[in-house]
C-alpha cells in the first residue's frame, strides 16, 4: 500500500507565528494613509488642534506659533517667548522664510511608536497655513527610554549630547536607560532640537534654493540632488550647525536663560 505521505503529527512551525500572519490585524502603527476620517489629504503631523495661536516678531521677521496644549505629565519645557528670544540672537537670514512653529502634543501612540524630538516639515498645510514649519513635540516627564549598547558613532555622540543636556542615563549589561526631567527636556527641545531643525532648513536653502549655491542651476534638480543626499549627511549638517550656534550663544552669555513666562 503506498503511502501517502502525509504525517499528522507534524505541524507547520510557522503556525502562531506572525509568518502566518499571527498578529498582523493588531499591530500597533501609525496609519500612513494620507486622507484623514475627514477626507482631508494629510499626513498625521500635519493634524493640528491649536489651543492657541500667536505671532512673534523677530526683527523684521514675523513667525506664526501654533500651539497645543501639553498632556499631564507632558512638557515643552519652553514657551513661544523663550523661541522668541532664542531666536533673536540666531541671523535672521537662517530662518527668514520659515513660516511657522507648532508646538504638538503626539498621540500616546506615535509617542511610543515614532518618537521625536522635533522635526522640520520643507511645507506642511495646517488649516488655512502654508509654509516651511519647525516642529517641537511634547516629551513625557521620567518616562524612561532605552538604547542598546549595540550603537553606531553616531548613536554614541547623540548619547553623549542627551548626557550634556542633562538627562539621567543608567546602564545595565544590555542597554543605556535614559531619564527626561523638565529641565532636561528644556535643555534638548529649546537649545538644540530648535536649532538642529534651523540648521536643516539653512542646508536647504544653500543648496536648494539659492541660485549662487545651489546643488544646480535648475531648481528641480537641485531640489532632487539635495534630497538624494544620504539622511546622515543632513543630519550631520543639521548637528554642527546647533552645535556650533549653542556654542557660540554660550560663549556670549545668551544660554542658558531662565523661562519667559
Amino acid at each position: 500500500m503506498k503511502k501517502s505521505g502525509w504525517r499528522p503529527e507534524r505541524r507547520n512551525r510557522n503556525i502562531g507565528t506572525a509568518a502566518s500572519g499571527h498578529g498582523q490585524s493588531n499591530k500597533m502603527t501609525i496609519p500612513n494613509s494620507r486622507f484623514d476620517r475627514f477626507g482631508m489629504d494629510t499626513v498625521f503631523q500635519e493634524r493640528v488642534k491649536p489651543t492657541r495661536v500667536e505671532t512673534i516678531e523677530i526683527g523684521g521677521n514675523s513667525l506664526t506659533v501654533l500651539y497645543e496644549e501639553p498632556r499631564p505629565g507632558f512638557t515643552y519645557g519652553c514657551s513661544p517667548k523663550d523661541i522668541a528670544h532664542l531666536l533673536s540672537h540666531i541671523p535672521a537670514d537662517d530662518f527668514d522664510l520659515i513660516d511657522l512653529i507648532v508646538f504638538r502634543q503626539p498621540t500616546l501612540k506615535q509617542a511610543q511608536q515614532n518618537p521625536v524630538w522635533g522635526r522640520l516639515r520643507y511645507c506642511a498645510a495646517i488649516g488655512s497655513f502654508l509654509g516651511p514649519t519647525v516642529y517641537l513635540e511634547a516629551q513625557k516627564i521620567g518616562v524612561s527610554f532605552k538604547w542598546t549598547k549595540k550603537m553606531s558613532l553616531d548613536d554614541q555622540a547623540e548619547l553623549a549630547r542627551l548626557r550634556a543636556d542633562g538627562h539621567t542615563i543608567t546602564e545595565n549589561r544590555r542597554e543605556f536607560v535614559i531619564t527626561p526631567s523638565e529641565d532636561s527636556i528644556r535643555n534638548t527641545l529649546l537649545y538644540r532640537t530648535l536649532l538642529h531643525e534651523i540648521g536643516h532648513w539653512v542646508q536647504y536653502e544653500k543648496e536648494a534654493l539659492d541660485e549662487t549655491t545651489s546643488l544646480s542651476k535648475a531648481p528641480d534638480l537641485a531640489y532632487d540632488l539635495y534630497f538624494s543626499k544620504p539622511s546622515k549627511e543632513r543630519e550631520q549638517f543639521a548637528d554642527r550647525y546647533a552645535t556650533e550656534k549653542a556654542a557660540l550663544l554660550r560663549s556670549k552669555g545668551v544660554l542658558p536663560f531662565n523661562p519667559i513666562i
